[in-house]
């Protein structure tokens, strides 16, 4: 075994070590894996691809498959090898042998299980590929490592033509492929070269990168199973007949509230005008000239509405009742209220055309002003 280098940049690394180890010995109320929580702690935008939360590859920077036991289909393989020749990264971190088996041969390469489980693996390259902070030793624990002897890559870590950490251009992106789940998961993470292995990796994806986090299964749209409330409604004879009958019953009502006719809208605009009043009451009572008792009708309507809306006792004179709606703050620059107020007393004299035009002036008061008419 070769010794550690020193770090060229230990404070950089210190703090690292910090981070991890404050998500890894201390309880916390965040959701997910150590994993997910440290991608969060490094300023990553992760999303948990979930049956929940289907893959859509173009919105990440990055997909990182961590301890997969969902062995995947060609179409899922093929997407993601043109994600990553558009410019993608992809992490894969041991898993099911299947699984690991199907997403090497993709790039060409094999597994070859061991007769013992490899507990340490170093450096091969003299010349480390991650420069700023290199990493002479890690710790995998894994079974098996990927025969890389028809295929010239480049070997991170494990022997000259077995590797245990491998990488690779794919047309504009770059994959990364490892045979130990144990690497980046909790008790993995504990060993200070493993945490600096996932900072090397994750110091290659652009700041505040996007990564899609998949661990043990990856779904994508096509293959993220059916909720299984959808499903039951759906695809059941029991749930469709519970929707026809939901149709059935909401058309029902809909057409049962037809009879009323349809209903008015609460605004003013919708209420019979004083105009509309006055006509018909001056033609019931024509014959009687009751013209007065319309207006005294109409001003106490109006007074009370007033005085409802600036709490002034409506029974005041006329002269009181316009001072102390000014102290309540009513403006009145125009006098146009004032005047109104006034015009508004009874009259032995008044004439039809007279008061429907007093009604329409009291009208444009209300919608101007917005005055509530107090229903008896």
């Amino acid at each position: 075994m070769t010794k550690f280098r020193c770090l060229r940049s230990p404070f950089v690394i210190f703090i690292l070590l910090v981070l991890l180890f404050s998500q890894l010995s201390c309880d916390t109320l965040e959701e997910g894996s150590v994993l997910y929580r440290i991608l969060r702690k490094l300023k990553f935008r992760v999303t948990n691809i979930s049956a929940e939360y289907p893959s859509r590859l173009n919105r990440y920077n990055a997909l990182f498959l961590q301890d997969l036991n969902k062995i995947l289909t060609e179409t899922e393989i093929k997407k993601i090898q043109d994600f990553v020749r558009g410019g993608g990264t992809l992490i894969v971190s041991g898993g099911n042998h299947k699984t690991m088996e199907g997403l090497v041969a993709a790039y060409h390469l094999k597994l070859r299980n061991l007769t013992r489980r490899m507990e340490h693996a170093i450096r091969i390259s003299d010349d480390p590929f991650f420069l700023k902070h290199p990493v002479d030793e890690i710790h995998p624990r894994t079974y098996y490592v990927i025969d890389t002897s028809e295929r010239d890559i480049a070997i991170l870590y494990g022997t000259e033509n077995d590797a245990v950490v491998a990488t690779l251009r794919d047309g504009e992106g770059r994959v990364f492929l490892t045979t130990s789940a144990y690497l980046f998961q909790e008790n993995g993470l504990r060993h200070d070269d493993n945490a600096k292995l996932l900072y090397n990796l994750m110091s290659t994806l652009p700041r505040n990168a996007r990564i899609g986090l998949a661990e043990e299964h990856y779904y994508t749209q096509e293959t993220a199973p059916t909720n299984s409330f959808i499903a039951f409604v759906f695809k059941t004879p029991a749930g469709l007949a519970a929707v026809y009958l939901c149709l059935i019953l909401f058309v029902f009502i809909t057409l049962m509230g037809r009879r009323f006719g349809k209903p008015l809208d609460v605004q003013e605009k919708n209420r019979r005008l004083s105009t509309e009043y006055v006509h018909a009451m001056t033609t019931l009572y024509q014959k009687g000239n009751t013209r007065t008792d319309i207006l005294r009708h109409i001003r106490e309507k109006f007074r009370a509405d007033l005085g409802a809306r600036w709490r002034v006792n409506p029974n005041l004179d006329t002269n009181t009742f316009i001072e102390e709606l000014v102290l309540r703050g009513v403006v009145d620059d125009d006098l146009e209220l004032t005047n109104l107020i006034r015009d508004l007393d009874p009259s032995s004299e008044i004439t039809e055309p007279i008061l429907v035009e007093l009604a329409k002036r009291v009208d444009a008061y209300r919608e101007k002003s917005k005055i509530r008419r107090i229903t008896s």
